[in-house]
């Protein structure tokens, strides 16, 4: 009953006072929305230890995606409305997906979950990002997202601009590179892109800095912002070609956002501000589960019954990474 209510609420999105109506009226159970409530508390402090073992092992892979959307709470200190908070996404391309919950949206929460990372990250041009970076030059490189760029070009050739379809053209073309080494291992898709993208990088630059100069374009037209997205980011977004593991995007990080999103449309807002770990540790193993291909009822229902009975050392062999199901 209780992994039926979880993935009910976390994965169907479905909102607790509805699961009230939908168990009184289909089935002639009354469970208060308080007790379900309660129960996805106990859960969500059991998985903890697997919640911080995914945290660890993508802080161990040296490449992560970043992402984050803004969620209602339900402050008391905010008479009349609900206040935002956010989940922040943390994510390996091949592996897991952290989100974790914080009250706003600086750098204090990134900040503290990248405390011992070293690696790079991946993410859109929001400037928290960048100044994690500056802060610690050695130990964090960022890359820029190629498809954040390609939306603006997209934006300003919905207003009939010919400049923006040429750069569309031009991503098409690298994003066909990526197509053809998908197969690849890491080095030979090093090798192929090093090959042909630095010349239709080169390009748009070139054609970039010309529009730039010319006094005819208006920085605030759609125009004008994509390029000077383009220029500012380009550094960032080439970033790619140096290592082949790494991706042109992070539309990985982004499809796993849609998830939150969803729900927020239906339960409209993520409770007390308190509650906004148990979220987070929830999403995170369903999301991870989803990623892996394994079903997360088949998941919950396993793990959440060894768990109790398990030493701290022997979690890692229940993470969604290594996971398998006792054998009947």
């Amino acid at each position: 009953m209780a992994v039926y209510i979880l993935l009910s609420r976390f994965d169907d999105h479905v909102a607790y006072y509805t699961l009230e109506r939908i168990f009184r009226e289909r089935y002639g159970v009354v469970i208060p929305r308080q007790q379900m409530v309660q129960w996805v508390e106990k859960i969500a402090f059991l998985l903890l230890a697997v919640y911080h073992g995914i945290g660890a092992e993508l802080s161990a892979s040296g490449y992560l995606q970043i992402d984050e959307t803004p969620v209602k709470v339900l402050d008391p200190g905010v008479k009349g409305k609900a206040a935002t908070g956010y989940l922040w996404f943390y994510s390996h391309p091949k592996g897991d997906v952290l989100l974790e919950f914080c009250t706003g949206r600086g750098r204090e929460g990134p900040e503290s979950r990248l405390a011992g990372f070293q690696g790079t990250i991946q993410t859109d041009a929001y400037a928290v990002y960048d100044s994690l970076r500056r802060q610690r030059p050695t130990q964090i490189k960022r890359l820029g997202c190629l498809a954040h760029i390609r939306r603006k070009w997209y934006k300003a050739a919905e207003e009939s601009s010919a400049e923006a379809i040429w750069f569309i053209a031009q991503i098409r073309q690298l994003y066909l590179i990526e197509d053809e080494t998908r197969d690849l291992s890491d080095s030979e898709r090093k090798v192929i892109r090093r090959q042909k993208a630095p010349a239709l990088w080169r390009a748009m630059k070139r054609r970039a800095l010309e529009l730039r100069a010319d006094p005819r374009l208006l920085p605030k037209s759609s125009l004008g912002k994509a390029v000077n997205y383009f220029l500012n980011e380009y550094t960032a977004a080439v970033g790619y070609l140096r290592e082949g593991r790494f991706l042109p995007d992070n539309n990985l990080v982004e499809n796993d956002v849609r998830a939150p999103v969803v729900g927020r449309k239906r339960w409209l807002f993520i409770g007390h501000p308190d509650a906004g770990w148990r979220s987070a540790v929830i999403y995170t193993v369903i999301q991870s589960c989803r990623r892996r291909g394994i079903n997360p009822q088949d998941y919950l229902t396993d793990v959440l019954s060894r768990l109790p009975a398990m030493k701290s050392n022997q979690v890692k062999d229940l993470l969604p990474s290594r996971w398998k199901p006792q054998a009947n």
